[in-house]
């Protein structure tokens, strides 16, 4: 394919809606004092805001098309157990975790008392999220016989899971039992389990309401896709588990939605994400990623018409469009760009103007799913090399993968419950 220039997202929007306003569009008449009836037809002279959006209207049902997902995997096995069972049987491997932070910079609100939950894993290990220990001085777990001092053995804080191990007898160690498939479907039920509020161990009900769960919090988050769950939870259930009707661990709570921003939303991390982390945590404290440094997300018919790219072309240039690019790592060494055109499309903001990634070690993008294992295989001192398109040209580099740090202001969010 000959390279040539794309016209860009504002000559682009303003070609659709030049298009749009040469065509009769009945939609908006309910609101439009100002129509006319043509030859028993009723035309609407619509506003150049109006026209935008029915422009946005049009590649939205482009889009709706498109991506419409194909169902979710289910997972096997069915029990006839009561809430009451599993609050018993499943409920013995559920522990509270109490941490204290101290702030040495302060001295009036120097204390950061912190609860949570916890589960407990073989060989008495238990999981958490990370913001229940936070820059912990002293964490402590507690059973129903008493509490019992323990070590933080690793964090991660990008994916919100810390692993400790506290200083406790054989006879308290009751592991939790995993779900043996760790695929979920929508619709089976669910339960939580944990100390909402610090009030007491609880047991909540519900429903998976979802799978596959992006929060787009940090650049991070798209490593951790999560379980979605009507079942009711509060500050105090991070780090419980989020159980089946067997009983059996599928996800780890982490996260609720504010009072007023949403109802009935809660997210786990999946057991696919979780037990990986967990391994690696016991094994070195730690957990090494490449700092590729990308930010972005796949293209769609809708990014396509912004950008100006004609349809012919939209099957060979269609790849992973680069929003962001994290100063210091290895996509700024080699000289990629973001985005710098805002547009918000619903409730998303898209950065246009960026690369876009086709191949990388000559293997083609061409999905989300293809972009997301690309990038799961991905290992520190890795050399990779990356073709794509830059502003309709075609472009190739080659960069070496360094090991992702811990941003500051990443850190920071990652201290609070998320």
């Amino acid at each position: 394919m000959k390279g040539r220039r794309w016209p860009g997202p504002v000559s682009a929007l303003l070609q659709i809606n030049a298009v749009l306003a040469k065509v009769p569009y009945q939609g908006f008449m309910e609101n439009n004092p100002e129509g006319t009836r043509q030859g028993g037809s009723r035309t609407a002279s619509c506003t150049e805001g109006q026209l935008f959006s029915a422009a946005v209207l049009l590649v939205g049902a482009m889009i709706a098309m498109v991506t419409a997902a194909g169902p979710v995997r289910a997972a096997g096995g069915h029990c006839e157990i009561s809430a009451s069972e599993i609050f018993t049987s499943t409920g013995k491997s559920v522990v509270e975790v109490f941490s204290i932070a101290i702030n040495p910079f302060l001295v009036a609100d120097r204390l950061l008392p912190r609860g949570g939950s916890g589960i407990v894993l073989d060989n008495g290990y238990v999981v958490t999220n990370y913001h229940v220990v936070a820059d912990a001085s002293t964490v402590v777990v507690f059973t129903e016989e008493g509490g019992a001092e323990t070590t933080v053995v690793g964090i991660d804080p990008p994916l919100d899971i810390a692993v400790l191990r506290p200083r406790w007898g054989a006879d308290k160690k009751v592991p939790i039992a995993s779900a043996e498939n760790s695929e979920v479907t929508i619709g089976q039920t669910a339960y939580t389990i944990g100390y909402p509020l610090g009030l007491g161990k609880s047991i909540s009900s519900g429903i998976v309401s979802g799978y596959g769960r992006v929060l787009p919090v940090t650049t991070s988050s798209w490593l951790s896709p999560f379980v979605q769950t009507d079942a009711a939870i509060s500050p105090g259930n991070s780090g419980g588990p989020l159980v089946d009707e067997c009983g059996r661990m599928i996800g780890m709570m982490t996260k609720g939605i504010e009072p007023g921003r949403g109802e009935d939303l809660g997210f786990a991390i999946p057991l696919s994400v979780l037990l990986p982390v967990v391994d690696e945590l016991i094994e070195k404290g730690r957990v090494s990623r490449p700092w590729h440094g990308l930010y972005g997300q796949f293209t769609t018919p809708a990014i396509m018409l912004m950008l100006g790219v004609p349809s012919q072309e939209w099957d060979q240039t269609a790849g992973f469009l680069v929003e962001t690019v994290e100063p210091g790592s290895a996509a700024d060494r080699a000289g990629l760009k973001g985005g710098a055109w805002p547009v918000r499309w619903g409730p998303t903001q898209i950065l246009l103007g960026g690369e876009i990634i086709t191949h990388v070690d000559g293997a083609r993008i061409d999905s989300l799913d293809a972009a997301i294992e690309m990038v799961r295989a991905l290992r520190v001192g890795q050399t990779v090399r990356i073709r794509g398109f830059r502003e309709g040209l075609p472009f190739a580099v080659q960069v070496t993968l360094e090991e992702r740090p811990l941003i500051a202001e990443e850190l920071e969010l990652y201290r609070h419950a998320r």
